[in-house]
């Protein structure tokens, strides 16, 4: 398995208006990141090219070479799915999308800050559990062509979120045993 943070910077939440900015990726090995970290930016090459260099690297396979990790991973993937669409690249039909959910492994950290927001969505997000921003400011940056502030939040986002999905792979791992030895010791 072959995990990989993954993320994506839009202009708005509709992916028939609204434009992918940068799709952002990195190889992990336990979670620690391993080789560059690659920041896909439309400023440089236009939104097809960015879209068909992600599905090159295999975001839209149905097969463990690209797990990807992250925050909200469902909204990233449907708006590539969209984009991939949208140019040709890709056909999806919601039999197609249903498949792919369910034969796609990922490991989307949303739930678990909903449930670290004691089960609540609003206040779920991931600047409520770490030292990210909001991303409200990106389309505008985008916008006026401030480009490094884009990249200098891309990459504090990363930090944080391999940080916390760390930290809670830790946790979570620690609890998962202790229940494992609790039912192996009620099976004895």
């Amino acid at each position: 398995m072959t995990e990989y943070y993954f993320d994506i910077e839009t202009e708005g939440t509709d992916p028939l208006m609204d434009k992918i900015i940068t799709i952002q990726f990195q190889e992990l090995d336990g979670g620690k990141p391993v080789g560059d970290f690659r920041v896909l930016k439309e400023w440089e090459e236009d939104e097809k090219k960015i879209v068909e260099r992600i599905l090159d690297a295999g975001i839209l396979d149905s097969n463990w070479t690209f797990v990807p990790i992250g925050n909200n991973l469902r909204f990233d993937i449907v708006f590539v799915m969209e984009k991939a669409q949208q140019y040709g690249l890709r056909e999806w039909s919601a039999g197609k999308v249903r498949y792919f959910f369910f034969t796609k492994p990922m490991i989307d950290i949303r739930s678990v800050l909903v449930l670290m927001n004691e089960g609540k969505f609003k206040g779920s997000g991931l600047d409520a559990f770490t030292g990210k921003q909001k991303g409200v400011q990106v389309p505008i940056w985008y916008s006026e062509r401030k480009y490094d502030e884009i990249l200098t939040y891309i990459e504090t986002e990363k930090q944080e979120t391999i940080a916390l999905y760390r930290e809670v792979a830790s946790l979570l791992g620690t609890f998962g045993r202790r229940k494992r030895m609790r039912v192996e010791e009620q099976e004895a």
